[in-house]
């Protein structure tokens, strides 16, 4: 699995998922409506994490990568659940 090495989309996803939940506030969903949208989150800092690590440690950026394929997924799962109630 390689690392994305693009500091700059590691930002861009960071950022844009933080927009996303701050906009959806807005909305005053319930609570559990944004449990998905906290699995995009970790994914995108665990991705960011990985790029900024990938110089100092490749394993330690390995593993973060691969916490943020299960993230993704969770999230993934979360919406389907949420879209289903």
């Amino acid at each position: 699995m390689e690392v994305n090495k693009s500091k700059t989309a590691a930002w861009g996803g960071l950022i844009l998922t933080c927009v996303v939940i701050v906009l959806l506030m807005v909305f005053h969903l319930a609570w559990w409506m944004f449990i998905p949208f906290f699995f995009m989150f970790m994914a995108a800092f665990t991705e960011f994490a990985a790029t900024y690590l990938q110089r100092i440690s490749p394993y330690a950026a390995k593993t973060l990568q691969k916490c943020s394929c299960w993230f993704y997924l969770l999230a993934l799962l979360g919406i389907i659940i949420v879209a289903l109630l």
